[in-house]
């Protein structure tokens, strides 16, 4: 078992920021969908490491990312 970022898309949506997206160290793995104006994960390549709940929770305070067990 481990730990995904997971987005809320329909909350991402209403902000637009794209800043989760800079600050992820992985490379292609939050991406945004420019359709849906909100950002999403690569959950293949997501490493768990929860750099982006603290960017959209902690610093810009819009709790859109969560971390969700993966079995």
């Amino acid at each position: 078992m481990y730990y995904v970022a997971k987005v809320d898309q329909e909350k991402c949506a209403t902000y637009n920021c794209r800043q989760c997206t800079l600050f992820c160290p992985e490379a292609n793995t939050l991406m945004f969908d420019e359709d849906k104006n909100a950002a999403y994960v690569v959950e293949d390549r997501c490493k768990g490491c929860a750099l982006c709940v603290y960017v959209c929770s902690d610093l810009l305070k819009r709790d859109c990312i969560t971390m969700e067990m993966v079995t």
